[in-house]
């Protein structure tokens, strides 16, 4: 195994047990993945296996081309997903798709299609407001599809009565945007009951916007 493949394995591990700590995820729910650096590969987490006993050994390494390459367990249902994503933003190297509670309420409400940056943390740490993916059944192409569309050039993105995606140009930028994207809408429901969120100008979402690329090189 070379060094890079171990330290995504690795990398990938070490999320999922940050995310399962936080309570983004319940049993299996939910899924991991990271760009071996340097490769046309990348490591996911295998399918309905428990976050308490991932391994290094119980990941599957697949390339961009859609060909799994390693492991012994079948992949996460939402490897095309993943891998869309991976095709679509060649700046993203992680990949954190959670089922965060806030994040999934916020993504439930009727008639919301888009859940907007409520304050300078998403401005600076998402690029501002975040889209919602469209429904369509775990593991399916249309859902893969819909995630693809809607992530645009964001820290992530949410999936509609399902979840959201924080991606970032290593593991621990995609960590810090699935914790903002939680925050965000935490504050978005608190503020919902008792009026709108008060828009930021438009000449510091752009700047916002600008900086959030630059920092994290995130370019559609």
């Amino acid at each position: 195994m070379s060094d890079k493949l171990k330290f995504a394995k690795e990398e990938v591990v070490r999320a999922c047990k940050i995310i399962s700590g936080n309570g983004f995820v319940l049993g299996t729910a939910g899924n991991v993945s990271a760009i071996v650096e340097g490769e046309n590969l990348f490591v996911i987490t295998p399918s309905s296996y428990p976050y308490s006993q991932m391994e290094v050994k119980d990941l599957v390494v697949a390339d961009l081309d859609g060909n799994i390459v390693e492991g012994e367990k079948k992949p996460s249902i939402e490897f095309t997903m993943h891998r869309n994503i991976y095709l679509e933003r060649n700046d993203v190297k992680a990949i954190v798709h959670s089922h965060s509670p806030y994040a999934t309420a916020a993504a439930s409400i009727e008639g919301i299609n888009i859940i907007p940056g409520v304050d300078i943390e998403a401005a600076f740490g998402l690029g501002g407001d975040m889209n919602i993916a469209g429904f369509a059944p775990p593991g399916s192409p249309e859902l893969a599809e819909f995630a693809r569309r809607s992530i645009e050039d964001k820290g992530g993105v949410l999936l509609a009565n399902h979840g959201a995606i924080g991606v970032g140009k290593n593991m621990d930028e995609a960590l810090l945007a699935s914790d903002n994207i939680e925050r965000n809408c935490k504050m978005y429901l608190s503020i919902m009951p008792v009026g709108s969120v008060k828009t930021m100008p438009e000449d510091f979402m752009l700047f916002s916007s600008n900086i959030f690329k630059e920092v994290s090189g995130m370019t559609k």
